[in-house]
């Protein structure tokens, strides 16, 4: 007997444990409120929480302030606090929005009155009477006299209508047809996709006095030209190459608003998410509709170690010398994380005054962690490049060529200048004579890194024989 009662409490008391443990483990009910995820393509999901209220039966409901850059056959309709129990049978979206010229075409072969502006001792006058057109800039009315008065646009003080027409909104509107199997108050969630909202990532570079370090912070900058605006809305970004079939868009102006995330508290939190990778905003935040948005990516790395590279490329620049800068994002660099594609932009501080001055930009494609990041932001000013073809021979599928490539060093310190000799993927290629040692830089490329002291020449002399 006292044993039954002993397995009777304890199967009690684990019955209880997984009841406990089931409900600290059931997700947060939903909310009313807005969601918005944003793709770096120029377009978003909208996902908007509303409490709504039905009657048994057929419902027409309004579903009003949605974007007015909507894409209708997008549209997903839920019913959350009971999963069925609303279904829409029909859905018009409306964007013809109350105008003067909307209404006028709607007023056609109907009662309208005009009040004409004075001029002078005239008081002006009022014209009532059918509406027989407005095109151009005049108002066509026959009055009931039979006579016919044309009224210039620039001459009308207003207009006085009767009523408004069903068939036109204030706001860009979902209107649905909708089957109600009970009376109630429901929580409904509608999900959408809009395009004109479009987000980027901006990144900014300080290189410390000796050039082999930077620190580099990051901003989420965000454009909403959507037709709507978004309050305390929770916000995701995804970054990475989804693919949409669309038409492509015009260019658009920008007005500028800037928001500044503090630092370690309610930034985005970054992790993989299908292929992609997602970026989610620690905190609510509004987006109005007509504004350009920032808020801080990433907290700014410290001292990042890079390298300054000199390279001569003289296929893709035959007289220039470029200035490249390369660095890990790993977390030994402080960074470590997926780093959306954007445009960095780099600086230096003159020691004169300790203020920065811009030194060049380039534009990075999306980059994992424990990838590198090479940014080509100049040519060299003081470090001029002259390439000669000195022997050419062309025999049966081959190409012999002798280079010579002098390099002045007009600075006041010694540099190291990499010079790339690239040939075609679909040959085999060897460097015979050299006047200087090469490594395979990749399977087209043959690189020589030529030292020069100050105020110094150096001259590259190979020859290259090519096979196919």
């Amino acid at each position: 007997m006292r044993t039954k009662l002993i397995i009777t409490i304890l199967f009690y008391i684990v019955l209880t444990t997984e009841n406990l443990l089931a409900k600290e483990k059931a997700p947060p009910l939903p909310q009313v409120g807005v969601g918005l995820t944003i793709y770096n393509d120029n377009f978003a999901v909208v996902k908007e929480r509303r409490q709504m209220d039905f009657t048994t039966g057929v419902n027409k409901k309004s579903f009003t302030n949605v974007a007015s850059s909507i894409e209708p056959a997008s549209v997903n309709f839920e019913c959350l606090s009971s999963p069925g129990a609303v279904v829409v049978l029909e859905q018009n979206y409306e964007y013809d929005l109350v105008s003067t010229a909307s209404l006028l075409k709607r007023y056609i072969d109907k009662k309208i009155t005009v009040s004409v502006k004075g001029s002078g001792a005239d008081i002006g006058k009022e014209v009532t009477g059918i509406l027989s057109a407005a095109m151009n800039n005049d108002i066509i009315i026959q009055k009931s006299s039979g006579e016919i008065e044309i009224v210039n646009k620039n001459n009308i003080e207003n207009i006085s209508l009767q009523q408004l027409p069903d068939d036109l909104v204030t706001k860009p509107t979902l209107i649905w047809l909708a089957q109600a199997a009970k009376a109630d108050s429901e929580l409904c969630q509608v999900t959408y996709t809009t395009s004109q909202i479009n987000w980027k990532a901006d990144y900014s570079a300080v290189l410390n006095p000796d050039e082999n370090a930077i620190n580099i912070t990051g901003w989420v900058t965000i454009d909403n030209k959507s037709g709507a605006a978004y309050k305390d809305a929770k916000i995701k970004l995804i970054a990475g190459d989804v693919r949409r079939i669309k038409k492509p868009e015009a260019p658009r102006r920008k007005m500028y608003a800037m928001e500044m995330a503090a630092n370690g508290r309610g930034g985005f939190e970054e992790k993989a998410f299908m292929e992609y990778h997602l970026y989610t905003l620690g905190r609510d935040s509004t987006i109005n509709n007509n504004q350009v948005k920032q808020i801080e990516l990433i907290a700014p790395a410290l001292a990042v170690p890079v390298e300054k590279i000199y390279l001569y490329d003289r296929q893709q620049k035959a007289d220039k010398v470029q200035i490249k800068f390369e660095f890990e994002n790993t977390e030994e660099n402080y960074l470590g994380i997926a780093l959306p594609k954007g445009k960095v932009r780099v600086f230096k501080r003159d020691p004169a005054d300790g203020m920065l001055e811009f030194v060049g930009e380039d534009s990075v494609d999306h980059t994992p962690k424990k990838e590198k990041l090479s940014l080509y932001i100049g040519n060299a000013f003081d470090i001029v490049p002259e390439h000669k073809m000195i022997d050419s021979k062309v025999g049966r599928r081959m190409r012999f060529e002798k280079h010579q490539i002098e390099l002045r060093n007009r600075k006041d310190e010694p540099v190291t200048i990499c010079v790339d000799e690239k040939f075609p993927q679909w040959v085999n290629w060897k460097i015979g004579e050299t006047t200087h040692k090469y490594k395979k830089h990749d399977a087209r490329t043959a690189r020589f890194k030529i030292n020069i002291d100050a105020n110094s020449t150096a001259t590259l002399e190979y020859s290259a024989t090519q096979q196919w």
